[in-house]
């Protein structure tokens, strides 16, 4: 009796967690809605991921035609880039966003003769202000995670280090091919075409690079 009773209770939990968080969910489209800021949402996450997975590309570049074997010093300078796009783009979209939906719920205010600062508009305009500014965080950092793991392996003794560039060079490559698959479903086009041309943006900096330090 006393089992069933505590796995009773257990589930009940799980399901009221569930639930609570559902309704979170739910809440979180609403001001999405409201605010109609799935669009610029996505600009936010494309744009800065690329910044990261270029970032991150022109580093390891960098280290290559530097002769900079030091995994963890390679590891580092990625670390230390995104942790600085994530705080730069956090605090930038964080400010520029509040005085944008601000600037807009006043002049929804203006136009209705009421005070919004406490309903569902204002609490979506203080809600997507600050999601908007975590999307523009944290993309260009979890982009340049990717490059950091063939690096990881060297510091474990499992691959050596010219192969870690290679894997590391490829696994940017890909994230940019990816980014570009996504931005060709939402504009309905060509996805292998548009994750092919993130690619080829990718392989003109590599190429520049290369023939800068050859031309050094």
């Amino acid at each position: 009796m006393s089992n069933s009773s505590n796995g009773g209770e257990s589930n009940d939990g799980i399901k009221r967690i569930n639930s609570h968080i559902s309704i979170r969910l739910e809440k979180f489209r609403t001001y999405i809605e409201i605010t109609r800021a799935a669009k610029i949402l996505r600009r936010y996450f494309v744009m800065n991921a690329f910044d990261g997975a270029m970032t991150s590309l022109g580093i390891v570049i960098g280290a290559y035609i530097t002769h900079i074997s030091d995994p963890g010093a390679v590891i580092g300078v990625i670390m230390v880039g995104g942790m600085a796009m994530a705080v730069s783009g956090f605090a930038g979209t964080y400010m520029a966003e509040s005085a944008e939906r601000s600037r807009s719920l006043r002049e929804l205010e203006d136009a209705m003769f009421v005070n919004l600062e406490n309903s569902i508009h204002g609490e979506a305009s203080r809600f997507v202000s600050l999601f908007a500014a975590l999307v523009d965080g944290s993309a260009p950092f979890l982009a340049s995670l990717p490059s950091i793991f063939p690096f990881a392996l060297v510091m474990m003794d499992m691959v050596p280090t010219p192969i870690a560039f290679l894997a590391s060079t490829a696994a940017s490559l890909v994230i940019l091919f990816l980014l570009g698959v996504f931005l060709g479903r939402i504009s309905e086009g060509n996805i292998l075409y548009s994750g092919i041309k993130m690619v080829m943006a990718g392989i003109f900096v590599t190429l520049i690079a290369l023939l800068i330090n050859g031309g050094l």
